[in-house]
């Protein structure tokens, strides 16, 4: 089952819209934060269900977090001080988590449903998780970081779909290291495609540099006031989760 996801909800999301979010009526802001929600949802998901959670109130925890996040009051309640978004929404659904656990969930399921999870295809993911001794955060860290290498991929790929180069997008997927099927030499590939193997070289050369740039521009929306050595060691420390 393909996840709920588009490339352009992940592009949208920025760590300063969010933040803005907290004290205003922003259409922008808002925009942002259901963004937000719609990108990031499964490595909340995924934390709560290793915190011991069964699927079914992992489930209403994680739909009600994300409705009570989009109520925007309680944007105000994390500490954002730390300047990363993976650790402004870890610190938010703590004190969600926190606040239900006083309330024994006596929230009907099914109330204030965010509709754009897809919670059969969160724990169909769920079950594939590799049975490890991860905690809760790390699991949540380690998501977190394959979402962002999963979405800049996404967004790789769009572009060169649009340019009409989708199905070489594919072939050359296995040099990019996010690819089931062991990595075929040039020669190999470039016989099958009929194209100079010297070509395909320049070619993964090309898509390696520029879904760097994606990957780039992407930790840079998930940080506060972000520079280039911020981005560098947000991805650095993403990458080591991995």
């Amino acid at each position: 089952m393909k996840p709920p996801i588009t490339p352009h909800s992940f592009q949208t999301t920025r760590w300063s819209r969010v933040r803005d979010a907290v004290s205003g009526d922003d259409p922008e802001a808002r925009r942002a934060l259901d963004a937000l929600c719609e990108a990031y949802w499964y490595p909340i998901y995924a934390y709560i269900r290793r915190r011991g959670c069964g699927s079914h109130d992992a489930e209403d925890l994680t739909q009600g977090f994300f409705a009570h996040l989009l109520e925007r009051g309680a944007l105000a309640a994390a500490d954002r001080g730390r300047g990363k978004l993976r650790n402004f929404l870890l610190a938010c659904v703590n004190h969600y988590l926190a606040d239900e656990h006083d309330r024994h969930l006596t929230q009907k399921r099914g109330a204030g449903l965010v509709t754009s999870l897809d919670l059969a295809w969160a724990e169909e993911r769920y079950g594939t998780e590799p049975v490890d001794d991860l905690t809760p955060d790390r699991l949540y860290q380690r998501r977190w970081a394959l979402m962002v290498l999963e979405h800049s991929l996404q967004l790789a790929r769009e572009e060169m779909e649009q340019q009409g180069k989708g199905e070489l997008f594919v072939a050359l997927g296995s040099f990019l290291g996010f690819h089931p099927a062991p990595v075929e030499r040039y020669e190999e590939l470039a016989a099958k495609l009929g194209r100079p193997a010297g070509t395909l070289k320049n070619d993964v050369f090309r898509l390696r540099e520029r879904w760097r740039k994606i990957l780039f521009e992407q930790v840079a929306l998930t940080l506060d006031q972000p520079d280039d050595r911020k981005v560098r060691d947000e991805l650095a420390e993403l990458l080591s989760c991995v």
